[in-house]
This record gives structure tokens, C-alpha cells and sequence, in this order.
């Protein structure tokens, strides 16, 4: 016997320490996982008439399900879209698990109405790419109304500075026209009779 052995021996013996078998951590349950390629989770949606909406005079006004409805977005059988599952995410019961638990619990409740995984991650997917072309569309849209802005704000730049240009051109004239009449008038009268503007 090692002097390790013999050292819990005695103690055990002397009572000073308690022998017992540590029980080993619980392991959690295996999560099942596959491989899916990118292709299996894309979806076509339907980008020109979410282009259209992008295009339409309610633009930004528009919602996301309005997005989601131009694209051709329907929830996945059983009912379990992604919206579903960031439901469930910001739950009470969801709240207190930590992550393992939490992703038993998503995995668990989609086996328990025989839902597909892929099709929720599907659903997420064509959903961002719907929002994606509709943000797309808009910042093209807004790029053309920018510089078609920024056009008119350049127009109306140049005519206020013509203008100002012709105003004090005229006023220099006018100046120039009243220190003549007030000079002829001098000869006539000893007062200043003639308003001659400042500077």
C-alpha cells in the first residue's frame, strides 16, 4: 500500500477524514448534428417584387412582413419559423438555461412535432435574404434621390450667388449714379440734398 493509501486509511479510522465516492458530473446528452450545405439552405425568393416595394412610394414605410409577403415568404409547415423560435429565445423558461440547455430544449421541442431543423435555419435565411435585396433597392433608390437633392441644391446655389452678383453689381451702379447727381447738384444748392448708400 502507498503512504497515500495508508494516510486515508488512518484517517478514515481516526475519523478525521470521510472516505466516499465523488459522484462524476452529469454528461449531458449528446447533441445531434448534421452537415448542410449552403445551397440546401437557400430558398428562391422573389426579388423583383421585393425590388418593387423597395421602389414604391411607402419605401421604408413598408414592414418587414410586407418584405417577407413580396418575397414569397411563407412559414415552414408545423409553424415553426424563425420568428418562433426568437419567441421562445426571450422567453421566461428560455431565459433561465444556459446555452447547452437551451439548444436541448429548441432540439427536443422541433423533434417532438417532427420539425426539420434545416427548415427553420431556411426560413432565417431567405428571410435575411429578403431584407437584404429590399435594403439594397433602397439604397439605390436613395442614392438616386441624393444626387438628384444634391442637383438641386447646386441650381439653387448658383442662382442665389447670380443673384447676389446682379444685386451688387446694381448697387454698385446706383452708388456710382448718385455721387454723379449729388456732385452736378453742388453746383446748384450748398446742402446735401442726395442719399448716397454706404459701402
Amino acid at each position: 500500500m502507498n503512504v497515500l493509501g495508508m494516510l486515508r486509511k488512518l484517517g478514515d479510522r481516526l475519523g478525521v477524514v470521510e472516505m466516499s465516492d465523488s459522484p462524476k458530473p452529469a454528461v449531458p446528452a449528446k447533441i445531434q448534428t448534421r452537415k448542410i450545405t449552403l445551397s440546401e439552405l437557400t430558398m428562391t425568393i422573389q426579388v423583383t417584387d421585393v425590388q418593387s416595394l423597395a421602389e414604391s412610394p411607402a419605401g421604408l414605410l413598408s414592414s418587414f412582413e410586407d418584405v417577407f409577403k413580396a418575397a414569397g415568404i411563407v412559414s415552414p409547415p408545423g409553424g415553426w419559423s424563425i420568428d418562433r423560435l426568437c419567441e421562445f429565445l426571450a422567453s421566461e423558461r428560455a431565459q433561465g438555461l444556459d446555452r447547452t440547455h437551451r439548444q436541448q430544449e429548441i432540439l427536443g421541442m422541433l423533434a417532438a412535432e417532427t420539425v426539420d431543423a434545416a427548415a427553420v435555419v431556411r426560413d432565417a435565411v431567405s428571410r435575411d435574404q429578403a431584407l437584404d435585396a429590399f435594403a439594397d433597392s433602397v439604397s439605390q433608390k436613395r442614392q438616386r434621390w441624393l444626387a438628384e437633392k444634391k442637383q438641386e441644391i447646386r441650381t439653387i446655389e448658383e442662382g442665389i450667388a447670380a443673384e447676389e452678383k446682379q444685386w451688387k453689381e446694381w448697387r454698385q451702379k446706383k452708388r456710382q449714379r448718385e455721387r454723379d447727381m449729388a456732385h452736378a447738384v453742388e453746383y446748384l444748392i450748398d446742402k446735401p440734398v442726395i442719399s448716397i448708400d454706404d459701402e
